[in-house]
């Protein structure tokens, strides 16, 4: 374990960019920097210890997981000007649910896998049963005299720091112009406990029309590098980690040499003598042609995020969020020929479901609202073959997915 912690530690400090006419992503060179800190170095080892016993609990108990781990978000735009805040409260929301989709495997172009999936055999798409929520209650006091009780955590022309310590416990975006050819960057596995960020450039920051000098740009316009930037901060390398001679720390991803950039043919770009998972967030290709991330690499954000699962405040999120665990109780998860959905609040009574597979085939689909005299619904799983799927609750304009598990 401790040679596997020097080894990333070496390549760090050491690794120099070689994409620097093209560089969208700085957090090696992050990294190399916060590393020089005597303190923060040995903090850094240590979480990666204990990440590294996780991250070997997981490899041998697959099915193992905790259960949905709501996420508190807080997006700071400290250069914007507050007459854009509601503009910049959507972009925040509207960045939030794509991560939501990236992350859960249920963005509309996870379908694009069932053709590209023949040029990489072994690898499998991954899911991370997690949901990022922005926080609305409880906001640090004095930061931002515009946020309301009940209102989104975004801050709008507020000095925040890549590091915050007034923002600690929440997972942290912060979106200012940043220059260079650098879309963002991350440290390699983020402290919520330190107010740590995910910083963004003003053009890559979630999708559609955007705000004023907040419009998101082509070709990093659908929300994708946010989605990038993420995995970095739950402890995901570039796929091509440091070279032919270096892995990324993931066995499905194929060992390759460098980035790709543009959008490539699945398969047709070769290094190393394997070919290149040009469809992967954590390559530097357009946001319209990475749209998934391997089982292999959601074991290890799933390792990561369960390491530092207790630095996320819980008291800031809303009880009115819509998430699945806080208005259904789904069980049981794994399931054999069947599972109970049944309400636990009165914030739902009118909603549908649907199940599908890990490549987005819908597989059935019926309704779920509840009256007096029907607190729950089953849905049969009989027909199943083993396997995760996606059930995909819908309520009005709301919706939320959780990862089921059938095993017969």
């Amino acid at each position: 374990m401790k040679l596997k912690i020097t080894l990333l530690l070496a390549f760090l400090l050491t690794g120099v960019s070689n994409y620097a006419q093209q560089k969208t992503c700085s957090y090696t060179e992050h990294m190399q920097e916060k590393l020089q800190d005597p303190v923060y170095r040995a903090q850094y080892e240590e979480r990666q210890a204990a990440f590294q016993i996780e991250y070997e609990r997981l490899l041998a108990n697959p099915e193992t997981r905790l259960q949905t781990i709501f996420i508190p978000v807080a997006v700071h735009f400290p250069e914007a000007n507050e007459s854009n805040r509601g503009c910049l409260e959507d972009l925040a929301r509207n960045q939030i649910r794509i991560l939501n989709e990236d992350f859960s495997a249920t963005n509309a172009d996870i379908s694009d896998w069932n053709d590209a999936s023949s040029e990489y055999p072994g690898v499998n798409l991954g899911s991370i049963d997690v949901q990022f929520v922005l926080a609305t209650t409880n906001h640090p006091s004095g930061v931002d005299p515009d946020i309301v009780e009940g209102g989104p955590a975004v801050t709008v022309g507020n000095n925040v720091n890549d590091t915050d310590s007034r923002w600690a416990g929440y997972q942290n975006f912060v979106v200012k112009p940043l220059g260079g050819g650098t879309l963002g960057y991350s440290p390699l596995g983020g402290r919520p406990s330190r107010g740590d960020s995910v910083v963004m450039t003003n053009t890559a920051f979630g999708s559609g029309s955007g705000c004023s000098d907040y419009r998101p740009g082509a070709p990093y316009d659908l929300g994708r590098t946010v989605t990038h930037e993420l995995g970095h901060h739950y402890n995901l390398d570039h796929t091509w980690g440091g070279g032919c001679n270096r892995d990324d720390g993931v066995a499905d991803t194929p060992n390759i040499s460098g980035p790709s950039y543009g959008c490539q043919t699945p398969g047709s770009v070769v290094m190393c003598n394997n070919k290149s998972l040009t469809t992967n967030y954590m390559d530097y290709v357009n946001d319209r042609c990475m749209y998934m991330f391997t089982e292999g690499q959601a074991t290890r954000m799933n390792a990561y995020i369960n390491t530092i699962k207790d630095d996320w405040k819980t008291e800031v999120l809303s009880v009115d969020s819509f998430a699945i665990n806080k208005v259904y109780s789904i069980y049981p998860n794994p399931a054999n020929d069947e599972i109970n959905i049944s309400l636990i609040s009165n914030a739902v009574r009118e909603a549908s479901y649907e199940v599908y597979d890990i490549v987005g085939k819908t597989i059935f689909k019926g309704d779920l609202s509840i009256d007096n005299s029907v607190q729950s619904r089953k849905i049969n799983t009989s027909e199943l073959t083993n396997g995760v799927y996606l059930l995909k609750i819908n309520s009005g304009k709301l919706s939320a997915t959780k990862k089921i598990v059938i095993k017969h």
